[in-house]
């Protein structure tokens, strides 16, 4: 089977996103042109290879940097949005109003975005609903730290360091389990 079509296979395949970068880039890697018409074959003669696991392990790795990034840009611009929303409640400005919704504005764009990406990235894996739960038992528990306790005890930012130190241990075994799965 020629290349093309063995590519357009993969794609349509049920196979998670990741699965299928890998299958391309080993079909583009490959010298020969004749391939089993069977992607889920395929994919079981591909994953023993040693190439496999290098492009598997160097795939993971980019994923888990770019998580690890995502993920303390949202320790920080959650924190800066948290205590703006604090503030307007309590009407207790760091600056004045204008500064500090501007801040504040700013923090909520960073956190968005960064959401975005964590989440297109965890949507490679399949892993969406496992970080989910966490990620938002993590933001209430802040919101209500934020709200409900003085400001000398701020546990807030602790919540998110733990949900950020959760997020990178769990997505790298989760990561390689479904791409061996």
């Amino acid at each position: 089977m020629s290349r093309e079509v063995i590519i357009q296979r993969i794609e349509k395949s049920d196979l998670i996103d990741a699965k299928k970068e890998l299958m391309i880039d080993l079909v583009n890697s490959k010298k020969e042109d004749n391939f089993d018409k069977k992607v889920d074959r395929l994919y079981r003669h591909f994953s023993k290879s040693s190439t496999f696991k290098k492009h598997a392990e160097k795939m993971v790795i980019r994923d888990d940097e770019k998580l690890k990034i995502c993920n303390m840009m949202l320790v920080m611009s959650v924190t800066l949005t948290l205590f703006f929303l604090k503030a307007v409640l309590f009407s207790s400005y760091v600056v004045n109003f204008s500064v500090d919704a501007i801040v504040g504005c700013a923090a909520l764009v960073f956190s968005l975005i960064n959401v975005r990406t964590k989440y297109r990235t965890l949507q490679r894996y399949d892993l969406v609903r496992d970080f989910v739960y966490l990620d938002v038992l993590s933001l209430i528990l802040c919101i209500l730290f934020k709200m409900f306790f003085p400001v000398q005890v701020d546990f807030s930012l602790i919540i998110l360091l733990v949900d950020y130190y959760l997020c990178k241990k769990r997505f790298k075994e989760k990561a390689f389990e479904k791409l061996e799965g």
